[in-house]
């Protein structure tokens, strides 16, 4: 073994066997070239301002971190065997083939660039590239044939994603994020309904890529809400205006494949920029705040519902209604889930407790037919609210007129009369309230009889204990 190896610039060296060497400096100008069989084991840092030539190979093999800084140049074959991992410190480029057997290559701000044959072999959820920086893994002249991406966003969380190329083949940059952000890579990060990575994909060339992607997750991936079978691949639409933000397109839907670690699959993708996982990551979700009480635990002292099915840990923490009669999921609704820390006894009480699930449904204003449903949990002040206990209600569909239903096992549904202009702006919606103007069937006994009346507060009626949406009973009613 050699304590280091420097290369003067205009030296030729020729490797035709194996050495091995703590450091390795090639100057520019200079001809360093491994024959074929010829092997390279670095055991410290690189520092190259030349292509390394040959069909031989350059073994990362150290006891701690080694840097390599080829600036750009290129390798011809490189066998990442280091559990200490390495970190670029410039570009770096390999023709032919990168190896891993122990250990990854931290990328950072720099980018990692593969010949147009070049392959990755020996990838796994152990031993991967890390794009924990600016810098990309990028195939060069990517075409039809796919290719495995093998990057995770740190050195303990690894998805891969593979990529091929129907359209005219181009350099295709890959860089793993650790986190679905609102705004693609800038924005708040979303705590629910996604699979907590996504993916930065450009081109050199702008347009011309006809891409098709099957992303990895694992199920420790996967946030609070987040349903497989009614998931997707979202691109985040960049246009600044009506158009910006998550898609989820309905051809994109559907059960993932496979056991942990999941996959999907979104073909035709022409453009590029960032992609996630999720199964509401959408376009401008409609927000709406919709407030009642049921008849069955409001308190009319307290003015406020009572919540003794979350002391009695009743609530699940699971969306009930899916296997109920009747109620029918659509759109992105169904599979919703919450926590124990916001249904169970041990949440915080007050007013923002939660009382039970309920069922939102949006129906369209022209069509009357229903767009969109979601389980939602209702506090004992009457808000409903998202399975994180604090965000208003959210539907994935454009914005627009439509009416809001709110229903409940046990009660009698509730509409609104008029209809409502939905956008990305939350609207407050309070059914509690005897000047919201809500639908009646048929319209024969005036609008009063359809909540229940505590003085100036409404109520939906309770009673409905088959779910055949028919109570029997007679009490004097105000207006």
């Amino acid at each position: 073994m050699h304590k280091s190896i420097r290369i003067p610039g205009l030296a030729l060296a020729l490797l035709l066997a194996g050495s091995s060497y703590g450091q390795l400096f090639i100057s520019s100008g200079t001809t360093f070239n491994i024959q074929s069989g010829g092997i390279v084991t670095v055991q410290g840092d690189i520092t190259s301002s030349a292509d390394i030539t040959g069909a031989g190979k350059v073994i990362l093999k150290g006891s701690g971190n080694q840097n390599v800084n080829m600036n750009g140049f290129t390798i011809p074959n490189l066998e990442m065997d280091n559990t200490a991992n390495a970190t670029l410190t410039g570009n770096a480029r390999v023709g032919t083939d990168v190896l891993f057997t122990n250990g990854k290559i931290q990328q950072g701000n720099f980018n990692f660039v593969l010949a147009p044959t070049a392959t990755v072999t020996g990838a796994s959820a152990s031993k991967y590239f890390v794009t924990n920086g600016t810098g990309r893994l990028i195939k060069n002249a990517l075409g039809a044939t796919a290719f495995t991406y093998p990057v995770g966003n740190s050195t303990t969380t690894y998805n891969p994603v593979s990529i091929s190329n129907s359209g005219t083949a181009d350099d295709i940059g890959v860089l793993s994020l650790a986190n679905v952000l609102s705004a693609g890579t800038t924005g708040a990060a979303f705590t629910k309904e996604v699979a907590d990575a996504s993916w930065d994909i450009n081109e050199a060339v702008a347009g011309g890529s006809n891409l098709s992607l099957t992303t990895t997750w694992s199920a420790s991936d996967e946030l609070a809400g987040f349903n497989r079978t009614k998931g997707g691949i979202s691109y985040y639409i960049p246009t600044p205006g009506a158009t910006q933000g998550w898609d989820l397109l309905n051809s994109q839907t559907g059960a993932a494949a496979g056991a942990d670690p999941y996959t999907y699959t979104r073909t035709g993708v022409s453009a590029l920029g960032v992609f996630a996982v999720g199964t509401r990551p959408v376009l401008s979700p409609l927000l709406v705040s919709p407030k009642i009480f049921l008849q069955g635990p409001f308190n009319t002292g307290t003015g406020v519902m009572g919540d003794n099915l979350r002391t009695l840990n009743l609530i699940p923490t699971a969306d009930p209604y899916a296997a109920l009669a009747g109620f029918t999921h659509s759109g992105s609704g169904g599979g919703e889930t919450s926590t124990t820390a916001i249904v169970g006894s041990g949440a915080p009480a007050g007013n923002d407790a939660v009382v039970d699930w309920v069922f939102a449904q949006l129906h369209d204003a022209g069509t009357g037919a229903v767009v969109g449903t979601r389980a939602v949990l209702l506090q004992r002040d009457g808000d409903l609210v998202e399975t994180d206990g604090v965000s208003p209600v959210s539907f994935s569909t454009v914005a627009g007129d439509y009416y809001v239903v709110v229903r409940h096992r046990n009660h009698l549904g509730i509409m609104t009369a008029n209809k409502l202009a939905l956008s990305a702006t939350t609207i407050l919606v309070d059914f509690t309230s005897a000047s919201t103007t809500v639908f009646q069937k048929g319209g024969a006994f005036g609008n009063p009889n359809a909540r229940r009346s505590f003085g100036s507060v409404r109520a939906l009626w309770g009673g409905n204990a088959n779910g055949n949406a028919n109570i029997i009973g007679s009490r004097a009613v105000s207006t």
